[in-house]
């Protein structure tokens, strides 16, 4: 089986530490992370590209090429927002070659622990509180259209 996992969640959440806790007892599993592939092509966790579908281009192109050298049973983890479903479609229109495709969302019962969270993480990762508070709002559940493409979606409280 060739999973891959879709990560959503706001900034502080528990998004990459839910990823990498998984990795370290799934074997076979990689993690694409946004944050590095942006740093992989602007050379900072700071700079954003004019057009942020350089980035998801090529996180998509990390997460197909990983199929290819990792054995069968495999799992992909792309760790991003992934916060409303004009993400989640342009991504499962690319992601090609899977077995099954799950929506994870981290929820929170406060989400004021995400802006404290932000604030532990590297100084260059921190995202402005104006933009986390965007990214809140914005934050929903997939539309029953969208729902229905995912072969599964889990939902895990970060705090």
């Amino acid at each position: 089986m060739r999973t891959c996992i879709l990560m959503a969640g706001i900034p502080g959440s528990g998004k990459s530490t839910w990823a990498k806790a998984y990795a370290k007892t799934h074997p076979n599993t990689v993690v694409v992370d946004t944050d590095e592939t942006r740093k992989m092509i602007t050379g900072s966790y700071l700079v954003f590209p004019p057009h942020m579908e350089i980035i998801f281009d090529e996180m998509i192109k990390e997460a197909n090429e990983a199929l290819k050298t990792l054995p069968d049973p495999c799992t992909v983890i792309v760790d991003s927002t992934f916060l409303e479903d004009g993400r989640r479609t342009y991504y499962l229109d690319r992601l090609k070659g899977y077995d099954k495709i799950i929506l994870h969302m981290i929820k929170m019962h406060d989400y004021g622990i995400c802006f404290k969270q932000n604030k532990m993480r590297v100084k260059e990762k921190w995202v402005p509180e104006d933009v986390m508070k965007k990214q809140l709002a914005s934050y929903v559940d997939p539309s029953p259209e969208v729902a229905k493409r995912f072969d599964e979606i889990t939902v895990s409280y970060g705090d």
